[in-house]
C-alpha cells in the first residue's frame, strides 16, 4: 500500500472518473479520508455503496472543509463555477486538480481564483459508460494523465498531484495547456465529432443487419454523454472545427481518389495509415 499522499481528499462529482480516483485512492492507501461531493442523494449512496468514498454528501462547503485536496470531476462547463463557489470554504494549503478534457481556459481561470494550487489534469482514461456503477479501481493503470501547469503553478502544488495521479496508476505528462487541447482535438474530440456524424448519415441505411465490426467500433464514442461532449465541443471550439476541416481535407483526397479511379492512391494512403497507426502504438 502506497504512503497516504492527504488526509481529506474530497472528489466532487463522483461518475466513472470520480468514482474510479476514490476506488483507487483508497484500494492504494493515498488518502487516510475520502469524502463525495453531488447533487444526488441516491447517487452518492451508489457511490457509498461501491466503496468509492466513504463519507458522501451533498454540501460543497461539508465537503470541502478540511480538505487538502480537492479533485473536481464536473463536466468541463462546470469546473471554474464550483471552484467559485468552494473559494470560501477552502482550506489555504489546499491543493485543487480537475479532470476536464479541455485545459487552456480553465487552467487561466482557476489559476486567477487560487493562484499556484490550481493543477490542472486530464486522465485518458474515459469510456462512453457512465455513472460510478461503472467506476473501477484499476482505470487508470498504465494510462496517460496530462497535467497542464503554466508559470503560476507552484512546484508543492505540482507535486502533490503527481503523486496522486502517479498512485493511481498513470504515467504523467506534463503539457502546455494550449497545445494539450490542440493535440486532444485531433485524437479525442473529433473521434467523437466523425461517430455521431457517422450514426447520423447511416440512419436511414436499409438492411440494418449488415451492419459490420467497422461501424460498431468506430460508432462506439457515440454512446458518450450528450451533456460531455456538447461541453467539450464548445469550450475547446477552435482547435476542434480547425480539427474537423484537417479532417475534411483528408476525406476529400480519399473522395478524389476514388472518384479518379486512382487504384495507386488509394493503396497508398491505405498503406500509410496502417503504418501510422502502428508508429501510434495501436
Amino acid at each position: 500500500m502506497a504512503e497516504a499522499i492527504c488526509e481529506r481528499l474530497c472528489i466532487i462529482g463522483v461518475g466513472l472518473i470520480g468514482g474510479s480516483i476514490g476506488l483507487a485512492a483508497r484500494q492504494r492507501g493515498l488518502a487516510k479520508h475520502v469524502v463525495g461531493v453531488g447533487r444526488s442523494a441516491e447517487r452518492l449512496k451508489t457511490a457509498l455503496q461501491a466503496g468509492a468514498i466513504e463519507e458522501a454528501t451533498t454540501s460543497l462547503q461539508e465537503g470541502v472543509t478540511g480538505a487538502d485536496m480537492v479533485v473536481v470531476c464536473t463536466p468541463v462547463g462546470l469546473i471554474v463555477p464550483t471552484i467559485k463557489l468552494c473559494l470560501q470554504w477552502l482550506p489555504e494549503r489546499c491543493v485543487v486538480t480537475d479532470v476536464g478534457s479541455v485545459k487552456s481556459g480553465i487552467v487561466q481561470q482557476a489559476t486567477d481564483l487560487l493562484g499556484g494550487r490550481f493543477v490542472g489534469g486530464h486522465p485518458m482514461a474515459g469510456s462512453e459508460q457512465t455513472g460510478v456503477q461503472n467506476a473501477r479501481a484499476d482505470l487508470f493503470e498504465g494510462t496517460t494523465w496530462a497535467l497542464t501547469p503554466n508559470e503560476k503553478t507552484s512546484h508543492d502544488a505540482l507535486q502533490r498531484v503527481t503523486a496522486l495521479a502517479e498512485g493511481v496508476g498513470a504515467r504523467v505528462l506534463i503539457a502546455d495547456p494550449d497545445e494539450h487541447d490542440r493535440a486532444v482535438a485531433l485524437t479525442s474530440h473529433l473521434p467523437h465529432a466523425v461517430a455521431l456524424a457517422l450514426v447520423h448519415v447511416a440512419e436511414n441505411a436499409p438492411y440494418p443487419q449488415l451492419i459490420g465490426g467497422s461501424f460498431r467500433d468506430g460508432t462506439r464514442v457515440a454512446a458518450s454523454s450528450p451533456d460531455l461532449w456538447r461541453d467539450i465541443f464548445l469550450h475547446n471550439r477552435e482547435h476542434v472545427l480547425w480539427a474537423i476541416d484537417e479532417f475534411a481535407g483528408q476525406l476529400q483526397e480519399v473522395r478524389s481518389a476514388i472518384e479518379s479511379e486512382d487504384a495507386e492512391t488509394i493503396q497508398r494512403l491505405f498503406t500509410e495509415a496502417r503504418m501510422l497507426r502502428q508508429a501510434f502504438g495501436l
